[in-house]
């Protein structure tokens, strides 16, 4: 017998009943079909109406006189018009009633021509096209109605999100053949005519005027309607960070003179943000940030935040100031001032940092940043008090970035990717103490498995060239170990080591990690992972370090407890494993 023709066992047993409760239960066991299908004849049974109601003889002669029937028409959406169905009825109103039904669907309807087309200049748009294209069933596949539904739904919706507000069917014809199994199916589109943008409508309590708000519209005047650009409206708006509801509608019952109206509703969010966060790391221990920010300073939308960090290894406070220039890149022109005083087990700075950046939000789908950063420090290098050395740094330099951010959840990802890579460069000629130049990149990856677990890939490179390494801070050395470098070794303790035994960071780095996670419940999971890699200068060493982790999505976040052991490396005393707890969001 061909696959498509299998047997399919309906058995259907009504049970009696005592006084007082339903007479007879309906037990419904469906045998030999996918489970798609088998819902859909269950759902079509009138049988399966009385699951917890009473039936009497008269009800169920009449409802299983037509279940054939109604088995028959659950199979003809999926290509089925020819399935045999052989019933039988035994049984007693004293004992219950079975009622079996035997059904050999027969072979599938098979789409044997088909037409499907657009006329008007809407065939020749990418989307219309690719629509098109898509269409299922095709000619030698079963023709299955939802499929074939969904597929006319998107052409359609193409269509109109394309600008053909208009578009009609002109044919819409499905021939069926039960004794051939055959089918033609035949569907015609006219496009009409393509609309325009026409005017965009604010409404709602934005604290700006209309001006300002029409440099997010990212079409020019008189740009041609599509549907793409009506949510990148709104996901600008929402971007922004001004409001706390932004709706974006086509105006479709006032199109008129080959244009349609877009109507903006804005709620304006609360001005002035405060934030404040305890937490605990291995890296930095026990510490606090709190943070305030004012979301608009003025009607051209200048926005400036104060933020300040105090823990046990790092004490940072930093102040910015933005002035956002709406435009189809959404750029924003940032200044900001730094303090940093930090205190690793191999050395300890303290630092002040001047920054003048341009930012582009959708530079190519990334967010491009280019500016000029001055930084200002002194610093220790050494574990030792008796063989400490001492520095002073004096950096102008020029950073670039890119970076692009893709993931399905911010606080709990499980899906997506972060990607950053950038450059700086500096010239002992222009307000700097020595010639530098560098290049970096990192990248997370973030793999599902199944509903609970996830595979976690991250990788980490950085190159140098410094006249004098001994004049960069110890924030712009290349450094390996910590939680989010290298789990079993100490933050900061893999670097290259000078003449006086210190570790003093490196000119390049490159780190490789593996990581699987697995959630038992809700909210907790554990991990196991390898991290690898060094930091160095002269001679690439590798240090592995392996473990095993605890999972916790929190209140107030993700806590991850990691215990990890060094498998191999050159470094001294590294025999022992490492505890490694991290708060936060870990991508």
């Amino acid at each position: 017998m061909p696959a498509d023709a299998r047997a399919i066992s309906l058995t259907i047993v009504l049970f009696a009943g005592s006084a007082g409760a339903y007479a007879a239960g309906v037990k419904i066991e469906i045998n030999g079909l996918p489970e798609e299908q088998g819902n859909a004849v269950r759902a079509s049974l009138e049988l399966n109406n009385y699951d917890n109601r009473d039936i009497s003889p008269v009800q169920l002669r009449a409802a299983y006189r037509d279940a054939e029937k109604q088995i028959i028409g659950a199979l003809e959406p999926f290509g089925y018009y020819d399935p045999k169905v052989t019933p039988h009825l035994t049984g007693d109103e004293a004992n219950g009633w079975t009622a079996r039904f035997d059904v050999v669907p027969g072979d599938p309807v098979i789409v044997r021509e088909e037409r499907v087309e657009v006329i008007g200049e809407g065939k020749e748009r990418r989307r219309v096209v690719a629509a098109l294209a898509g269409f299922v069933p095709k000619i030698g596949e079963r023709l299955d109605h939802p499929t074939y539904e969904a597929s006319k739904a998107v052409i359609d919706t193409s269509l109109r999100g394309a600008g053909y507000l208009d578009a009609k069917f002109t044919k819409r014809r499905v021939t069926v053949i039960p004794e051939e199994h055959s089918a033609k199916v035949d569907l015609q589109w006219e496009s009409g005519p393509r609309y325009k943008f026409g005017d965009v409508r604010f409404a709602g309590d934005a604290p700006f005027p209309e001006e300002f708000l029409r440099q997010y519209v990212p079409w020019r005047e008189g740009g041609f309607f599509n549907s793409e650009q009506v949510l990148n409206l709104q996901q600008r708006l929402v971007d922004a960070d001004y409001f706390e509801l932004v709706a974006v509608q086509p105006a479709i019952d006032e199109k008129k003179d080959g244009t349609v109206p877009i109507d903006v509703m804005l709620k304006r969010d609360q001005r002035t943000v405060y934030s404040g966060e305890v937490y605990y790391s291995t890296d930095f221990g026990a510490g606090v940030r709190v943070g305030a920010a004012r979301r608009w300073l003025n009607q051209r939308g200048h926005k400036a935040d104060v933020k300040v960090e105090y823990s046990e290894r790092l004490q940072e406070a930093g102040f910015h100031y933005g002035i956002p220039q709406p435009s189809r890149d959404d750029r924003s022109y940032d200044f900001g001032f730094g303090y940093r005083d930090e205190t690793t087990d191999v050395n300890h700075s303290r630092s002040y940092q001047l920054a003048a950046t341009r930012s582009e939000k959708r530079w190519h789908g990334f967010t491009r940043t280019i500016g000029l950063k001055y930084l200002d420090g002194d610093f220790e290098i050494g574990e030792d008090e008796d063989n400490l050395e001492y520095g002073n740094s004096e950096l102008l330099y020029a950073e670039a970035t890119l970076s692009r951010r893709r993931v399905n959840d911010p606080l709990t990802p499980r899906t997506g990717y972060v990607l950053e890579t950038g450059a700086r460069l500096a010239s002992e000629a222009v307000a700097s103490d020595t010639d530098y130049a560098e290049v970096f990149g990192r990248i997370t990856w973030l793999i599902p498995q199944g509903e609970t677990g996830r595979f976690k890939l991250r990788g980490e490179v950085g190159a140098m060239t410094v006249g004098d390494f001994d004049a960069l801070p110890p924030e712009l050395r290349f450094y390996a170990g910590g939680d989010r470098s290298l789990r079993g070794f100490d933050y900061h303790e893999i670097g290259e080591v000078n003449g006086n035994g210190n570790v003093i960071g490196g000119k390049y780095l490159a780190i490789v990690s593996g990581e699987y996670e697995y959630y038992f419940n809700k909210d907790w999971g554990a991990g196991v992972f390898v991290d690898a890699g060094d930091a160095f200068s002269t001679r690439f060493s590798v240090n592995v370090g392996a473990g095993v982790g605890l999972r916790w999505r929190s209140p107030l976040g993700p806590v991850r407890v990691d215990v990890a052991f060094p498998v191999q490396s050159e470094l001294p005393d590294t025999n022992s494993w490492r505890l490694h707890v991290l708060l936060g969001p870990d991508i």
